[in-house]
């Protein structure tokens, strides 16, 4: 994304068009919580639905199966007659888009404009969030919410004029993943078989 970037905008940053929230009618108005939970981006709300649905897919679907075996156990999913490579292109291309997702917010929302690396390294903690969570969507989605309200207090600090640095401050989102990983680092996990090429017949 950055390199097309570079050769559509050289050095400039074009400001996009400001996002206008999708206020959920009753709902918003309810105190404290409303404008929290109900006054977003489409984007969020699409996010949240898809958390389930993916929910869905991954544990009640044959598709949902396959791709958990691609990562467990290929040599399995092959003897049973599942394309290992195109069921992994599938995984990939599904959770590249689904992490576009979550830059198209970054940059039509949270910035108004899109500039290289902008995510500030917020992707590697999402990585550690989908290892603690073992392949429950639901559990990103909560330890995504904790992440978020880390972001809000980083904010509110600095509006609010604390004389903390700034760098101090900016921690505080790594720092709660640090701590969750000692709490439930050995529940951790990834699949097994994860980034190891797939050949046909190799041990």
């Amino acid at each position: 994304t950055a390199l097309l970037h570079h050769f559509q905008f050289s050095r400039s940053y074009p400001r996009l068009p400001a996002a206008d929230a999708t206020v959920i009618p009753l709902l918003s108005d309810i105190p404290i919580i409303g404008p929290a939970f109900f006054k977003h981006h489409l984007i969020v709300y699409l996010a949240v639905a898809l958390v389930f649905g993916m929910g869905y897919l991954y544990r009640r679907t044959q598709l949902g199966l396959n791709l958990q075996a691609a990562g467990d156990k290929p040599a399995a999913l092959d003897v049973a007659g599942i394309d290992v490579i195109r069921t992994r292109t599938i995984a990939v291309l599904t959770t590249g888009a689904l992490a576009g997702l979550g830059g198209a917010y970054l940059a039509n929302v949270g910035a108004g404009l899109f500039i290289p690396f902008i995510t500030n390294g917020a992707g590697f903690l999402g990585i550690v969030l989908a290892m603690l969570a073992r392949g429950r969507p639901i559990w990103v989605l909560f330890g995504a919410l904790l992440f978020g309200v880390c972001l809000s207090l980083t904010t509110a600090m600095q509006v609010a004029g604390i004389n903390i640095p700034t760098d101090v401050i900016q921690m505080l989102p790594f720092l709660a993943v640090m701590i969750m990983l000692m709490l439930f680092g050995r529940r951790a996990s990834l699949p097994a078989a994860l980034g190891i090429p797939y050949e046909r017949g190799a041990r």
